[in-house]
């Protein structure tokens, strides 16, 4: 998706902030307000919620984003809802109110708004819980790029929320969102358990090529010290998947997800046996 107008006139007065022109920035935007630019009369919002070069006027800020969501601004509606949703500068968080919001913003088309209502609809915030809705939203969103939209998707395929599970719709579209939070340990987690189903939660038969990609994810989990992906590379070695079968190797991966609290982790080492030898084998 191209920069909104919204998110360029964001940028340019920040550019004038920025060398010290704080005024220019102002004179530039009221100039545009009086043409009826509604991306203008936005970002003069954020002006007057955040006190940049005149006096901090909540009141003021909600006028204004209030006036260019009357004129068509989604980019508005947005930071309205966000800001209620969130009692960000001390606005007293509304869920419902938020939603309304976003709920205009999404009229307008504004794929931020798309991302929050699946957010919402998802886990009941501010609207009664409907996965039939949030899935519809977040399919909305993703497709926009909106990294929210991303995520919940995946979770949507994952869960089998508003829509039947799907792994391999699941793994993409968590991929996706790795694009834009490329350190998030847990979508790293998600993409192994989705391609390798260690769980049997999806009844899929991985191919080499699927279990190659998830060792590869679960692995990098484990870099970022995720406690259930030590437990899932250690079922690589006890299966004997992608690498060697090695039950030493599989049990110190168990057990370190054990001493971090994992119970899946700490119930199936109860299998495990010590040979006379000193190394581990499951009977």
């Amino acid at each position: 998706m191209g920069m909104s107008t919204y998110q360029e006139l964001t940028d340019r007065a920040l550019e004038y902030i920025n060398s010290g022109n704080w005024e220019d920035a102002y004179e530039m935007l009221k100039q545009k307000e009086a043409e009826n630019d509604k991306s203008a009369i936005a970002v003069l919002a954020n002006f007057y919620l955040y006190g940049v070069g005149v006096a901090k006027d909540t009141e003021n800020a909600i006028s204004y984003f209030e006036k260019a969501i009357e004129m068509g601004s989604g980019d508005a509606a947005w930071e309205l809802g966000r800001l209620y949703f969130n009692n960000d500068e001390g606005i007293p968080i509304s869920h419902s109110r938020a939603v309304s919001y976003f709920e205009k913003g999404a009229e307008l088309g504004n794929e931020d708004c798309y991302g929050a209502l699946a957010e919402c609809y998802i886990n009941g915030r501010g609207v009664v819980e409907n996965y039939a809705k949030g899935f519809e939203y977040a399919q909305r969103a993703a497709k926009a790029g909106n990294p929210t939209g991303m995520i919940n998707l995946a979770i949507c395929y994952d869960d089998g929320l508003g829509t039947s599970k799907d792994p391999y719709a699941a793994s993409h579209w968590y991929k996706e969102f790795l694009e834009y939070e490329p350190e998030d340990d847990f979508v790293m987690l998600r993409i192994a358990l989705c391609l390798a189903d260690p769980y049997e939660r999806f009844g899929i038969r991985a191919t080499g090529e699927m279990l190659q990609e998830a060792f590869y994810y679960a692995s990098k989990a484990v870099e970022k010290g995720n406690v259930e992906a030590h437990l899932i590379v250690g079922w690589f070695y006890e299966k004997g998947e992608i690498v060697s079968r090695d039950y030493d190797v599989a049990h110190k991966y168990m057990q370190l997800a054990a001493d971090n609290g994992n119970e899946v982790a700490m119930e199936h080492l109860k299998i495990y046996r010590k040979s006379i030898y000193g190394t581990y084998y499951i009977p």
